[in-house]
């Protein structure tokens, strides 16, 4: 940091309060607040979304001790990414190369100034990465260097000294010594009273161990690329800030946010849309100065007595009971002293703040790292998710009976948007092409996230050592299509308000004290997360802030800050329910709502303390308490009437429902590897819409039926991870043909047998067969398949598609050289009846697979236990069909 920069900060903070208030910012943009489209306003939008929704290049920089090179990189880059509709970039500018200026000095900045004219000119948006790499608060190590008395601290009980019975221990104790005690070897533990001048004199009654608590500036890992070795290491050389203490976050806003407002805050709203936090986390319990006299201010108790049990080997209740008091009070400091100041900020300079906190599929993990996953984003306006390739096929809907991962986690970051009133939620690794890729897009959308970061062959910006490249060779067809698929779908589910009746409680008050109820707390969460699903019950996270505050009770519901009403809340397992969620829930189901216990009931009430808890709850307000722990039918009958019901069961199939201004968008996704075909009455008025997220265009539904005044019939035709869009509502004007039922269709020509194929630099005559089986392992492609065949005459007023059961990863369709279209998304179908002729056809495929996007190792994250073999090609049948 050049000296200028640390005056600076050091002025800074002796000038600023304990708390900042940055005043108001000006009224928000489109993006940045909740809507309420219209039907016809969304068609306008749909085909070409404003650019600050969708697809989201993660990452990247460009690094280079050549100027000119790096420039021209950017130049070149950007304009490839903006041709194939990648209109957004996450930008890690503190990621750095041997020779380039130091981090957030005036060179690197000029470097910045660069990049947002370059997106500016291009229409396109900027994240902003807060660090030179992670988790968020070290300020690329300028926190070590100009402020370490900011740093973070940690309690910890290091130092143990065995002594024998009669012995004297006399030493000098650390400064920063909170407590002493002596664990003898029948498990007794004896407080030893902390001498005024710091000299222990202590004499064993019985041989027994002497630990010593104290508190110690000890981070959490950071990885840095500004480090003064040139490594990457992770270690805790690079000290984060304290997060429980609002100065230190503010001295952290001041160096990396302030420097670029600086520079770029012209456009701040405009092409830079906010800042990206990430990971933010604690590795040891928590320490600040100022904590013991929140503590007390708050619980009204003194918690040091108490924090050398929780170094014991042995927990006790009160131990955990203590514990659980010291976490609920600096969760709620880390909720307002970090995540609160970077929201502040981020509104008063009119953009957003985006942060994920990570390991959110494990959420013993999250309450050990952060305490309560929706504290931290109670004020935070983009949620986001950690997912990295834990959401492909094989690490999904394979339970293992433990329920110990949660892959519902998307819903985490959802529900939060939703509870507080965010249009937008983000994910690291939102999917991309091949077939993970884009099972994971789908997977996500479905679950309420929307702002997804893709990985796509030849759009990969950034590069280090002057390279910037991106991939030499042309953008394979099925990414832009990929991309543009994101984009649509990251707008649509990001407009009008999530319309989910149900809520399935949060139990971090029972995680909180640990030991086994907390463990059956978590998987039975994730357990009744799954099962709501495969019943077609849609559903949000519900947390302790939205149960006690947060949530307005009205007309017979919880209303969160979204607009979005629950009609019926669930809970887990549990222990402990707080008095005022107890006393709220009353009044819910004296109004008609309903309550559902399902497994084992809280038997505590949690009022100032868990200290003090004795209090067993009164439930029999509750609608229904089922104790066999699953979704039973007596479950599902208790909840409100759906919104969607399906005329046979499907337990892979998903969905989610959104309300417009004067419609109703459904968003279904079949998570299974069959084709599956059911009738869904869904709850909506008007004329039910196709909207195909591949191309674009949107189709009435022929099929669809009213089904009195308040609900639709609707066919559907899914094939394996194929997603769905329908609207229903007004049908915009100028919209394509009318979709036919594709459930009542009959064949016309059966396309199977040989395919002259050009596969390489091979000609082969074949059946349809996946590359791999063929000897062409790892080959992208373009194979050419060609077939002859004869058709008869198309019966009038009906229209005859082409279908192929799947295809890995693109097909290109071309018929009597008229050229039908191309796909990369299920459904492979194509209406071939202008291009159809009586007599003989020719048919030519042009096919692309995505080889980078093979199944990664089997059980990665997930509680799969096999990967999926790559295949690619064509698959499956190949027909004609003809539809009414």
């Amino acid at each position: 940091m050049n000296a200028a920069l640390k005056l600076s900060v050091l002025s800074f903070l002796f000038s600023m309060p304990v708390t900042m208030s940055l005043g108001q910012s000006e009224v928000q943009r489109p993006w940045q607040a909740l809507s309420d489209p219209t039907v016809v306003e969304a068609a306008a939008n749909f085909k070409n979304p404003p650019h600050e929704y969708g697809a989201i290049l993660p990452f990247a920089s460009w690094n280079g001790a050549d100027p000119a090179m790096v420039r021209a990189n950017i130049v070149r880059d950007f304009d490839r990414l903006s041709a194939n509709g990648m209109y957004i970039v996450n930008l890690s500018p503190g990621r750095r190369a041997p020779g380039e200026p130091a981090y957030l000095s005036p060179g690197h900045m000029d470097l910045v100034k660069f990049t947002v004219a370059e997106a500016a000119k291009r229409n396109m948006r900027l994240w902003f990465q807060d660090e030179s790499d992670y988790p968020s608060g070290f300020a690329g190590g300028y926190i070590r260097e100009q402020v370490p008395q900011l740093g973070m601290q940690a309690l910890l009980a290091d130092i143990t000294v065995r002594v024998i019975t009669g012995q004297i221990l006399r030493m000098p104790l650390p400064p920063d010594t909170l407590a002493i005690w002596a664990v003898q070897g029948n498990g007794t533990v004896v407080p030893i009273p902390v001498p005024a001048d710091m000299q222990l004199t202590y004499q064993a009654p019985i041989s027994c161990q002497v630990r010593i608590m104290r508190h110690v500036y000890l981070s959490s890992n950071t990885r840095n690329f500004n480090r003064a070795d040139g490594t990457r290491a992770k270690d805790s050389l690079y000290t984060l800030i304290d997060y429980l203490d609002p100065k230190a976050t503010d001295a952290f806003l001041h160096i990396t946010h302030d420097t670029y407002y600086g520079a770029v805050g012209d456009e701040f709203g405009k092409t830079v849309l906010g800042f990206f936090g990430d990971e933010p986390e604690y590795q040891n319990i928590p320490w600040s100065p100022s904590l013991p006299d929140q503590f007390k201010a708050q619980k009204g108790y003194d918690v040091m007595p108490y924090m050398p049990q929780w170094f014991n080997a042995e927990t006790t209740e009160q131990s955990r009971r203590s514990s659980a008091d010291y976490t609920d009070v600096w969760s709620g400091i880390f909720r307002s002293s970090f995540f609160g100041e970077q929201a502040d900020w981020a509104k008063a300079h009119n953009v957003e703040y985006l942060v994920h906190i990570g390991h959110e599929e494990t959420m013993l993990a999250v309450a050990h790292q952060a305490a309560d996953f929706f504290r931290g984003y109670r004020y935070v306006q983009v949620p986001g998710i950690d997912n990295l390739s834990k959401l492909v096929p094989y690490a999904v809907h394979q339970a293992d009976g433990s329920w110990t991962v949660n892959n519902n986690f998307p819903k985490l970051a959802s529900s939060a948007a939703h509870l507080f009133g965010r249009p937008q939620v983000w994910s690291e690794e939102g999917g991309g092409t091949g077939v993970d890729g884009k099972y994971q897009i789908n997977y996500q959308l479905v679950r309420g996230v929307n702002a997804l970061q893709l990985r796509v062959a030849g759009l990969r910006g950034g590069g280090g050592d002057g390279a910037g490249e991106l991939e030499s060779a042309a953008v394979p067809p099925d990414s832009p299509e990929t991309v543009w698929y994101t984009n649509r779908g990251g707008y649509l589910m990001a407009i009008g308000r999530p319309a989910a009746q149900v809520a399935l409680y949060h139990p971090v008050a029972t995680i909180w004290l640990g030991g086994d109820a907390a463990t059956e707390a978590d998987h039975s969460t994730t357990k009744l997360g799954w099962e709501l699903l495969e019943h077609q019950v849609d559903w949000d996270y519900f947390d302790e802030q939205s149960l006690s505050s947060v949530a307005s009770l009205e007309n017979g519901g919880f209303k969160n800050l979204s607009g979005q009403v629950y009609r019926a809340i669930v809970f887990p397992s549990m222990t402990v329910i707080t008095r005022s969620g107890l006393e709220r829930l009353r009044a819910f189901a004296q109004q008609g709502g309903t309550v559902i216990f399902v497994g084992k009931t809280p038997s505590l009430i949690l009022d100032k303390t868990y200290l003090d808890m004795k209090e067993k709850p009164d439930l029999s307000f509750a609608t229904l308490i089922e104790p066999s722990g699953d979704i039973t039918p007596a479950v599902i009958a208790a909840l409100p009437k759906p919104d969607m019901k399906l005329d046979a069961a499907f337990p892979r199939l998903t969905y989610t429902h959104r309300k417009w201004a004067d419609g109703d968008l459904y968003f279904f996704f079949n998570e299974s590897t069959a084709t599956e075909r059911r009738m869904a009455t869904i709850a909506g008025h008007g004329a039910a819409q196709d909207w195909d997220l591949a191309t674009g265009e949107i189709h009435a539904m022929s099929a669809a039926t009213a089904d009195g005044a308040d609900t639709v019939r609707v066919p559907l035709v899914l094939g394996p991870y194929e997603a769905k869009v329908i609207v229903v509502g007004p049908l915009p004007k100028g919209i394509g043909n009318s979709e036919p039922s594709f459930v009542a269709g009959g064949p016309v020509t059966d396309l199977s047998g040989e395919w002259k194929l050009s596969l390489g630099d091979r000609q082969l005559s074949t059946l349809i067969k996946p590359w791999e089986e063929l000897g062409a392992k790892s080959f992208a492609g373009p194979a050419t398949y060609r077939k002859q065949f004869t058709a008869t005459a198309t019966p009038k007023g009906k229209h005859v598609y082409l279908e192929i059961s799947d295809v890995h990863d693109y097909a290109h369709v071309t018929l009597n050289g008229t050229e039908v279209g191309a796909r990369s998304f299920q459904p492979y179908r194509w209406d071939v009846t202008s291009a159809l002729k009586r007599g003989v056809n020719d048919l030519t495929i042009e096919v692309y697979a995505n080889v980078s996007q093979a199944s990664a190792v089997a059980g990665t994250g997930g509680r799969g236990s096999a990967a999926t073999t790559a295949t690619s090609g064509l698959l499956g049948m190949v027909k004609l069909m003809v539809y009414p």
